[in-house]
């Protein structure tokens, strides 16, 4: 697999190739990355909240 983040594009990327082993390796990439990283998408929703409430206060 290329070095590529192990989530959006290259989940997306190991879906539609329908190739079990490069899905199962995007898997394994990506849990492995959330347990190293946490979850990334709850960190984004915190970022838009922050993001809002700073945007509110101009």
């Amino acid at each position: 697999m290329t070095d590529v983040r192990p989530y959006g594009v290259a989940i997306q990327q190991a879906v539609a190739s329908g190739d079990l082993q490069k899905m199962k390796s995007t898997l394994a990439l990506a849990e492995k990355f959330n347990s190293e990283h946490g979850d990334v998408s709850a960190a984004l929703e915190l970022l838009k909240v922050e993001i809002a409430k700073l945007e509110h206060k101009k």
